[in-house]
């Protein structure tokens, strides 16, 4: 198990990473619970989209609170680079990188990652992360029943039950050809169309 310090200065390079990225595709600033969910959603689509694996984003323990998913590593680390004055947050509660050029070492398969997770968050909105991550299986269910567990984001858990269900159906949609040519990137943006559509309109 990784100390403290190193999993913090991870966190950091993660959230650094994020809102990058996010500023690449014209988002300028960002709640913390959105960087919360996200981080959440990058943790469980991983182990769905990767299944053979290790997970890279296993360092991140998530609860349930009545804004979704919430980890305190996460927490502790938009704590500290505030404190560093890398990231500001404005009067409304947004996240926003602070001026000026600074290097931080970033994990080249987290990053490649978050690049696909949000390139599919820029394609469909930032109300589809807090409609998938507040109706995740997972999620959910703990906040129904007031729980304080800790959430599985194991690749065994509910929502990736869920997930393979819908693939099953998904994947039918879509013929041999067009399944063996197109990238990762591509399957999870046909696949998260069908998923939106299938999934969230069901359960509004």
């Amino acid at each position: 198990m990784e100390d403290k310090t190193t999993e913090l200065l991870k966190a950091n390079a993660d959230i650094l990473t994020l809102l990058h990225l996010i500023d690449e595709i014209g988002w300028k600033s960002i709640r913390e619970q959105s960087i919360q969910r996200i981080l959440y959603l990058s943790n469980v689509l991983f182990s769905f989209a990767n299944v053979d694996e290790l997970n890279p984003f296993v360092d991140y323990h998530f609860s349930a609170s009545v804004s979704g998913p919430y980890s305190e590593l996460v927490n502790s680390s938009l704590v500290n680079l505030k404190s560093r004055e890398l990231i500001s947050e404005d009067e409304e509660g947004k996240i926003n990188l602070s001026d000026g050029d600074f290097d931080f070492e970033y994990d080249e398969n987290k990053q490649t990652w978050l690049k696909t997770i949000i390139y599919i968050l820029g394609l469909y909105g930032e109300s589809k992360v807090y409609g998938f991550t507040i109706k995740d299986a997972v999620v959910k269910s703990a906040i129904e029943t007031q729980s304080e567990k800790e959430l599985d984001t194991s690749p065994k858990n509910i929502t990736i039950e869920v997930l393979n269900d819908f693939k099953e159906a998904f994947e039918k949609t879509l013929n041999e050809e067009t399944l063996e040519s197109i990238s990762q990137e591509e399957y999870l943006e046909l696949y998260f169309e069908y998923v939106f559509s299938e999934i969230i309109e069901r359960k509004n």
